[in-house]
């Protein structure tokens, strides 16, 4: 399955909201369970005990969420607003 363009999570940076979100997201889209371990992991995870495996966890699922993306797209930031997470169009920096 593809992801649709657009936000997923807004107007926060912390972990113990990404985390749950990222993971959410994954599961729906994620048909084929191939990213379980990840899902499970971040719903038994506590960003308070263990701040290096939070940045761990929010990469991995950061990875996971990009193979989702529509052809043309990636899963991140968007520009200009670094709080804004989703799918994005992918800028062509060759335009004429």
């Amino acid at each position: 399955m593809k992801a649709g363009i657009g936000t997923v999570i807004h107007g926060t940076l912390r972990s113990e909201d990404l985390i749950p979100t990222f993971a959410e997201e994954l599961e729906l889209l994620d048909e084929q369970k191939k990213f379980v371990y990840f899902v499970k992991e971040a719903n038994k995870f506590k960003a308070w005990e263990d701040g290096e495996k939070c940045g761990w966890l929010i990469d991995r699922l950061m990875v996971a969420l990009s193979e989702f993306a529509p052809d043309g797209c990636y899963f991140g930031a968007t520009e200009g607003d670094g709080s804004d997470f989703g799918f994005w169009a992918i800028e062509d920096d060759n335009r004429s």
